[in-house]
Parts: C-alpha cells; sequence; structure tokens
C-alpha cells in the first residue's frame, strides 16, 4: 500500500483502487475496549476534497476571517449564541407545529449552509468518501475516520439542554462530544448525519478536538485519479451523487446548476 506524507495528518495510507480502500475502511482490527466486549469497531466518517485542509467548523472559519481575537473559544460562544437568537427571531425555530430545542436549530442551520460549531460526519463511510471526490477534484483529499469509542455523547439520544449548559459539559473534555440531530431536515436522514463538536483545540489537525489513541482516528489519502473512479462507483453502483443526498429544493438546485454535467441527471 502507498503512503502519503502530509503535513497536517502525517503519513497516511493512500489507495490505489476502490477495492484497496474498501480494505482499509472495513478493517476489523480492535482495540481493547473491543476484545473485551466482542465489538466490531464502529466509526464516523468525514471526506474533506482538500487534504492540506485542517478538520474546522466553519463557524471557527467565519470568526477567524472577520476578527483578530485570539480567545476563539469565547467569541464561538457569543457568535453561536447571537445566531441562535437571530434565527429564532426570524421564526426558524418553528417546524412542523413545535419548536427546535437549541441543539435541534443549530444543526437545521448547519445543514442550510450557516456556520457552526458543528462538524458534519456520516455514519456511512461511502457517504463521508463522496465528500472526499468532489471540488476541487484536481486535489488529493482525504477521508477522516473517528472511533466511536473514544467520543462522547450517544446516538438517538435528545439533547434537552440550552446551549450554554451543552457546551459548558464540554469545557474540560480532551475529546469531541456526538450530536445525533432528529431527523428534522431530509438531507440528515439521506447522509446518516450526525455532528462532533468541541471547544476550539489548538491540535494540529484543527479546531475540533479529535480524540487521542493509536487507534481513535483513520486518515485515508485519496489521489485525484481514484477520485475520478469513485465518483463513477459512488454513483452507478451505489446511488450516491448530490441529488439523492440533498433531496430538497435546494439540493434540486444545486444537482441541476450550470457547473453540473448534464448526465448527471441520470443514473443511465
Amino acid at each position: 500500500m502507498k503512503t502519503y506524507d502530509s503535513e497536517v495528518y502525517g503519513k497516511i495510507p493512500e489507495p490505489q483502487s476502490f477495492n484497496e480502500l474498501i480494505e482499509i475502511i472495513t478493517d476489523t482490527e480492535t482495540d481493547d475496549h473491543d476484545e473485551k466486549y466482542k465489538f466490531v469497531p464502529v466509526r464516523f466518517w468525514r471526506g474533506q476534497p482538500d487534504i492540506t485542509w485542517k478538520i474546522d467548523s466553519s463557524a471557527y472559519r467565519r470568526i477567524i476571517s472577520s476578527t483578530k481575537s485570539i480567545d476563539y473559544n469565547g467569541e464561538l460562544l457569543y457568535y453561536e449564541k447571537s445566531l441562535l437568537e437571530q434565527a429564532t427571531h426570524k421564526g426558524f425555530r418553528l417546524q412542523n407545529g413545535r419548536e427546535l430545542t437549541d441543539m435541534e436549530l443549530l444543526a437545521r442551520l448547519q445543514h442550510h449552509g450557516a456556520a457552526t460549531r458543528l462538524v458534519d460526519f456520516s455514519r456511512n463511510s461511502l457517504i463521508g468518501l463522496w465528500f472526499a471526490i468532489n471540488n476541487p477534484t484536481e486535489k488529493t483529499g482525504i477521508l477522516i475516520g473517528v472511533h466511536s469509542h473514544y467520543v462522547g455523547g450517544n446516538e438517538s439520544k435528545l439533547e434537552l439542554n440550552n446551549y450554554s449548559d451543552t457546551i459548558a459539559m464540554i469545557k474540560d473534555k480532551t475529546y469531541p462530544s456526538l450530536w445525533e440531530s432528529p431527523e428534522i431536515s431530509p438531507r440528515i436522514a439521506s447522509q446518516h448525519a450526525l455532528f462532533l463538536y468541541s471547544n476550539v483545540s489548538s491540535d494540529n489537525y484543527g479546531s475540533l478536538k479529535l480524540p487521542e489513541g493509536a487507534k481513535a482516528n483513520i486518515f485515508i489519502a485519496i489521489n485525484p485519479k481514484l477520485k475520478q473512479q469513485l465518483k463513477e462507483i459512488l454513483s452507478q453502483v451505489f446511488d450516491i451523487r448530490t441529488k439523492t443526498l440533498f433531496p430538497d429544493l435546494d439540493g434540486f438546485g444545486m444537482a441541476n446548476s450550470f457547473n453540473m454535467h448534464l448526465n448527471e441527471m441520470w443514473r443511465w
């Protein structure tokens, strides 16, 4: 297996085919926790199309592009509270006759393009891969996997605390927390989506604090040549493409924008 020497992620595997990639993704090598409880390792997946990008939340990127403040955790707290207040004022907290919680509202805003501290991951490795192979296609991308045993939070658990209390709970954690939103958006269901979030990290990987441990994270380089092969495989074999991952009006418009090839309208 070839390796790629990344400035951010170190020396990581660089598969040359879909089969090699699947071998890495489906590796069932276990850690001590898995051995004790006979679990198959479960990971959450995120794809980024440029391997030089760190794992930064969109809110972090927005803040550092607008302010010279060095207290990014304080800035982030103030920013997201303001975002929630403004979204509530605009009526976006109400959906299908009920009020969304703070975290539900953040998830809804995130999936409609707003900048929040939530970082998108998927339970489905191939969906994470789709995001790794899209624009820019001419650069090496990266598929990131985070082991479920090294994060906080739970699947299928409501977060009823208000925003301030939720953030206070992660203040001293050395690992990220997981938030699986209810399916308040069709995108969340289609993308098997969940979010990781943390206080702002100064680690080399970026502002999202990744868990520590030899088997906590996995990084896979996706070179431009392989990207082209994978795009066809994901679309034609697995029906993973823009239209299916963004099954709403905004996504339909995205799938039929001027820069999308006409063939994107059909699978065959």
